[in-house]
């Protein structure tokens, strides 16, 4: 079984170091969107990542920084929600290693990356063009290739704007089996973006700990009082209800 996560826009230029990290696979690619982007001016890249002028500026400074040597694990280099409650810093070797088999993390500039991949700091979405160009085409099937390569059931706990470059591909036969986190709040049931994104966080690190091996496992998951609601769920659908 795969898992994907999506990534998160903060991003840490630092962190403890890990055994046995790895160069991403697709340096190459991220090699020619650094070179596009390091050619854009800060007032350029605002547009492009639509983003405010500081944070523009900041970008800026990171590309013309960029190099493909060093970097950080990608698990610990993020700094979004869902991987505050991964807590990857406190995972075990072992556990480590089955994430290295077993998810994967979507980056518009570094494509699929393994957890010990070591990377830098970037800013950059799927949703964002680059020269007129939609990155969906960019990358083209690289994402489900990654995943439905071996044939095994795929887990996806990514947002839709990274699931999308998952999802355009799916042939008959693949199973990917997408996890809903749904709150009641006011009699309806409401994917509440801050929750959904912790819930996402705690899933993977309940199937790097336990091991999971097939999306069926994962009915047993309870965590903050999100528990599996089988009449909302079918064999592309795994769905957790929490009230509130």
């Amino acid at each position: 079984m795969k898992v994907f996560l999506s990534p998160a826009k903060n991003m840490r230029a630092a962190a403890a170091a890990l055994p046995d990290m790895t160069a991403p696979r697709y340096l190459q690619q991220a090699e020619a969107l650094a070179a596009a982007l390091r050619a854009k001016a800060p007032f350029e890249l605002e547009s492009i990542l639509q983003t405010s002028p500081a944070i523009a500026l900041r970008a800026a400074a990171l590309y013309q920084d960029w190099t493909d040597a060093g970097g950080v694990p990608a698990i610990l280099a993020y700094d979004g929600l869902a991987y505050k409650y991964l807590e990857a810093e406190t995972l075990t070797a072992a556990e480590l290693r089955f994430a290295q088999d077993s998810l994967r993390l979507f980056s518009a500039f570094y494509g699929p990356l393994r957890p010990l991949d070591a990377i830098r700091p970037y800013r950059l979405e799927l949703a964002h063009r680059l020269d007129g160009h939609s990155l969906y085409e960019f990358w083209g099937r690289a994402f489900y290739d990654d995943l439905f390569g071996a044939g095994e059931a795929v887990v996806n706990l990514a947002s839709n704007e990274y699931s999308k470059a998952v999802r355009r591909y799916l042939q008959t036969g693949d199973r990917m089996v997408t996890c809903e986190f749904l709150t009641y709040r006011k009699g309806k049931l409401r994917c509440l973006p801050t929750m959904a994104k912790m819930a996402r966080g705690r899933m993977t690190r309940y199937i790097l700990q336990n091991r999971i091996e097939s999306p069926e496992q994962l009915t047993l998951f309870d965590w903050n009082d999100f528990r599996y609601e089988q009449s909302l769920s079918d064999n592309h659908t795994l769905t957790f209800i929490v009230s509130v």
